[in-house]
Formats: structure tokens, sequence, C-alpha cells
């Protein structure tokens, strides 16, 4: 899927809706691979090496490189999309960038961490700017936007305070004008800001 629609976004025309779901869908299942490989390999290389299996740590290693790469390579490609052809910007857009920064923050090197946290902060409060000017509180992209924005401050950032105000304001603005919203409206709403809400339980208690 995500050749075919790399091919859709070279002629340099605006996307419909369907295509750039279509798009989204395509890459988000392809880093959820990947990111998924991550996770168990660097876990599977933490237990063979606390056992002390240096022959087995090695191959893991070889492994784990080999996946990195194909990881950053991928996040690369949806990037370079983004800035070549998905134009203009737009809060969906923006977002994307974000998350795909903060995926490589999250696997990056020490030097890769810094820099693509960086990019991925700058792309976050570009898509907050648009998000706060042109959507509603309880708008699902925005609401959407605000609970990654604030994983991103605990999780990459390591501030529990920004996070927490940023999952804090998203929570308040939301509830406080969730009554006015259709019935399948407020669910799909409610669903974030229960997150977010529990989020912010877990976070200020760690404080």
């Amino acid at each position: 899927m995500t050749k075919s629609m790399r091919k859709v976004c070279e002629h340099d025309v605006e996307l419909s809706d369907v295509e750039r779901e279509l798009l989204a869908i395509g890459y988000r299942n392809l880093m959820s691979t990947k990111r998924d490989s991550l996770r168990t390999l660097s876990s599977i290389e933490k237990q063979e090496d606390s056992k002390g299996n240096k022959q087995n740590v090695k191959l893991i290693n070889k492994k784990l490189d080999m996946v990195k790469d194909e990881f950053f390579n991928v996040c690369n490609d949806i990037l370079s999309l983004i800035d070549s052809h998905l134009i203009p910007s737009t809060t969906n857009v923006e977002s994307t960038k974000a998350n795909y920064f903060r995926y490589m923050a999250e696997f990056g090197s020490d030097a890769e961490r810094e820099g693509a946290a960086d990019n991925s902060l700058e792309a976050h409060k570009i898509a907050m700017e648009m998000a706060e000017d042109g959507l509603s509180p309880t708008n699902l992209v925005r609401l959407g936007l605000a609970l990654n924005f604030s994983i991103f401050n605990y999780g990459i950032l390591k501030s529990t305070e920004s996070a927490c105000k940023l999952a804090k304001k998203a929570y308040d603005e939301a509830i406080f004008e969730l009554d006015g919203v259709d019935k399948q409206s407020y669910e799909d709403a409610m669903f974030i800001v229960q997150i977010l809400r529990d989020n912010l339980s877990a976070w200020t208690g760690e404080e």
C-alpha cells in the first residue's frame, strides 16, 4: 500500500481525504511492525545480556541494527514525502511529522535522539497552534494531538510538568464543551478525554 500511495503523492496533486487516510494507515501499520520488532529484540537482548550469553547478544545486536536501519528508512521516507509533496502544511501533516520524529527519538542513538526530539517538538508546537486556531476543543484531531504531545513530553523529553499542563489544558477545555456535541462525537471525544484524565492522574501521582 505504501508504494502505491507514494506514487500517487509524487504526482504532486492534492490528495483526497481517502488517499490521505490510506497513506497514513499504510505507513502507520509498517511503523507499528518495526517498532514492535525493535521492542521485542531489545527485551531479548537485555535478557541474554543478563545471562552472560555474549554470542547471543552479538547476534541479536546485529539483527537490531538491521531492523533499526529499516525503521529509520521508513521514517525518513514518509518525512521526505511530507516535505516534498504533502503541502501546504496542515494540522494533520504537522502532527504526522511530529509522530515520526518522536519514533526516531524513541529508538535512535543519543545524537539521533536529540535531533529527532527537537524536530518533533517543533512540529508538535506548530500542529498545536494550528489545531487551537482552527479546531474545537472536542475535535478528535485536536484531542489526539494534545494526547500525543503530552506523551511526547512525558516519555521523550522527560518533562512531567509540561506533560501534565498539556493534558490538563486539553481535558479542561474538552469537558467544558462536551455537552454541546452530538452523541457519536461525544463518545469519540470522551474516549480520548478519559485517556488524558488517566495519564494526568498517573503522572501527577509521580510528582
